[in-house]
């Protein structure tokens, strides 16, 4: 069974299967790719005799200073507030070990003043809709389709009603691996806004259904509606009452997630129908240009 983490001193958080000297080594290694750079951080990719990892580097985004508030809070609250979405994450992931859930398993959390650097398992695969793209460019049989729609929602369901609770469950951090015909794999990853422990609301199982099924115009509403209702039927209606009215306000929800990001694209001058997504003309994955291979 896995055990929870050990602290090895004030700065380290060690998982159960990663000592000291790994920790170091894993800290250390050049990355071997950059996966996603912004404001917050970068997430990159690392491989360590022939193990691939991610390793999550959280930047400040507060004020520069914090000396005011070090003089009234104790070194470790400190760090614990100015890295909770990296502290979030580990916690998610621990939990999510214990019961088994599709989440990265974590290896070493390192704090200091100015940065957290998190490191986890790899989790294989691409954004869902990125995989259904490349699958429906390939002909995807329509027997096939309908299968994966039903597998997804139930193990949307097997995921939701064990507890996991995030505020993004965006498409892009819904990670599926396998060929089209399947068998398929799902993973969940960037678990800075999530928890493991009680069933979430209503509210928010409406909201995270919305986000994943929040697909670009590539991929048909039926399959959308598919994978949700296969998600009531394994006593997803115990979680969000009455059919129709669940199937009403995911749908609603949809739409007001599709309507905000076609503002936000037309604000930033881009019009064409898959701005934002990741996704050329033709509806395939363009490459990241974050990605460039290491040097």
């Amino acid at each position: 069974m896995p055990r929870d983490s050990i602290s090895i001193h004030d700065r380290f958080l060690l998982g159960t299967e990663c000592d000291s000297l790994l920790a170091r080594q894993l800290l250390d290694v050049a990355e071997d790719s950059i996966v996603a750079s912004g404001r917050r951080g970068r997430l990159e990719s690392i491989e360590w005799q022939g193990c691939r990892y991610a390793r999550k580097v959280y930047l400040p985004t507060g004020p520069a200073s914090l000396r005011g508030i070090a003089r009234r809070f104790s070194r470790g609250l400190l760090r614990h507030w100015r890295w909770q979405r990296a502290f979030r994450s580990w916690r998610a992931m621990e939990a999510g070990l214990r019961i088994g859930l599709p989440l990265p398993i974590p290896w070493v959390l390192d704090t200091t003043g100015e940065e957290a650097v998190l490191i986890s398992s790899w989790t294989p695969g691409e954004p869902i809709h990125h995989w259904m793209a490349r699958c429906s460019h390939h002909g995807w049989r329509p027997s096939d389709q309908f299968r994966f729609c039903r597998w997804i929602g139930s193990r949307l369901q097997q995921v939701l009603s064990r507890g996991f609770d995030t505020r993004d469950l965006a498409p892009h951090n819904v990670l599926v691996s396998g060929p089209a015909e399947g068998p398929w794999e799902l993973g969940i990853v960037d678990l800075d806004d999530a928890a493991v422990g009680r069933i979430p609301s209503r509210h928010k199982l409406i909201t995270a259904l919305a986000q994943v099924g929040h697909l670009p115009p590539t991929i048909s509403a039926s399959m959308r509606m598919r994978a949700i209702d296969q998600f009531l039927d394994e006593d997803g209606d115990e979680l969000l009452g009455p059919r129709r009215k669940a199937l009403s306000d995911i749908s609603n929800a949809v739409t007001r997630m599709a309507l905000s990001k076609k503002r936000k694209m037309i604000a930033a001058g881009r019009n064409e129908s898959l701005a934002g997504w990741g996704l050329g003309a033709d509806g395939l994955p363009l490459p990241f240009s974050g990605a460039a291979p290491r040097r």
